[in-house]
């Protein structure tokens, strides 16, 4: 079930101004752009882009259930004109802030993702496991019945029998370029996602490659690097960014004040 962020502060001078320019109570423009937000889940990437829609996509939407007398492109124009929606030059609609306003609802998609991934490649080994032992069992095993074998046969020598065949060696998992000096592997990414948030993780990544670019230094693991002095600088430098995942769920619903996206509106 998906849910969407409404801060108590979105209820402010700004609020009030689109219900004076629309015609309707405060409380009616609150739902309008509630129900715009929750239309978002659903027809918006995690940039805000309103995938494939236009102003007369999002009239219609904002047509439903509204009061006698409110015109739906009005609305919309109001809506761009006081960015709750931006649009861009060649006519994208993009949700304002809409990263910042749902980055809990992506953090626990991520996580989600992350630990649906890890639980598949965990099911992939013990089952490629099971498959190697009873292969090496098969072929371990002796004649079912060696009074079976020709009297003139030669006599059974130790180096004749199978070798019991070598397990492969354990394949590296294939890492990915999130940045033009910057390889981890998908694992690694969903770790840092899932640890430290979206953000910071990007951070992370970001504060590496300019360094390595800079430098010229290589390291034998990215990872390991980053766990090792970035994420420590990182939160030094911007110590709001870091959103580290609660005991007693997978995604913290507290966020600090200095992160509030609405804090442009408060009065």
């Amino acid at each position: 079930m998906a849910w969407i962020s409404v801060h108590d502060h979105v209820d402010g001078g700004k609020l009030r101004e689109l219900a004076k320019e629309i015609g309707c109570s405060k409380k009616e423009a609150l739902g309008i752009l509630v129900s715009l937000w929750l239309w978002g889940l659903n027809n918006a990437d995690r940039t805000g882009k309103l995938r494939s829609c236009d102003k007369n996509d999002v009239a219609e939407e904002v047509s439903k259930g509204i009061s006698r007398g409110l015109e739906p492109h009005s609305i919309v124009d109001n809506l761009i004109n006081q960015h709750w929606i931006d649009e861009e030059e060649d006519g994208s609609l993009y949700l304002h802030d809409w990263d910042v306003w749902q980055e809990q609802w992506y953090k626990f998609l991520s996580a989600k993702e992350y630990d649906a991934e890890r639980k598949r490649k965990e099911r992939a080994r013990k089952k490629a496991e099971a498959q190697r032992s009873e292969e090496t069992e098969n072929m371990a095993s002796p004649p079912d019945n060696p009074k079976d074998s020709p009297l003139d046969s030669p006599q059974d020598n130790p180096q004749d029998k199978p070798k019991k065949p070598k397990k492969p060696a354990k394949k590296k998992p294939e890492k990915r370029q999130y940045a033009e000096y910057v390889s981890l592997t998908e694992d690694e990414y969903g770790k840092l996602v899932y640890g430290y948030g979206q953000r910071a993780a990007d951070k992370f990544v970001e504060v590496l490659n300019l360094y390595k670019g800079s430098t010229g230094k290589t390291y034998k693991s990215d990872y390991m690097t980053i766990l090792n002095w970035v994420i420590s600088k990182v939160e030094r430098e911007n110590p709001g960014m870091i959103q580290r995942p609660s005991p007693e769920a997978p995604v913290s619903d507290n966020q600090s004040e200095s992160s509030n996206p609405f804090e442009q509106w408060k009065e």
